[in-house]
């Protein structure tokens, strides 16, 4: 919450670079709860970066689903 509250994309990416598709799932589910001031981290983001922001964090949860989900699969 504190780096996307800062608005740092660098910083969210390398966290979440550095983090497993499987750890990337977990950490990303806490982007949509909310903090005992009822935002949640994309809302505490400044107002310039939302946008890409939260555009940033939907394409890491795509893939990380993907990743988890069909990584595994081989076409013979």
């Amino acid at each position: 919450h504190y780096a996307v509250k800062q608005g740092d994309k660098s910083s969210v990416k390398t966290l979440l670079d550095s983090f497993t598709p499987e750890k990337q799932l977990l950490f990303l589910s806490t982007k949509d709860k909310k903090d005992k001031d009822g935002k949640t981290a994309v809302q505490w983001a400044p107002a310039d970066e939302r946008k890409d922001m939260d555009k940033m964090l939907r394409r890491y949860r795509r893939e990380a689903d993907f990743e988890v989900n069909y990584g595994e699969f081989i076409l013979f």
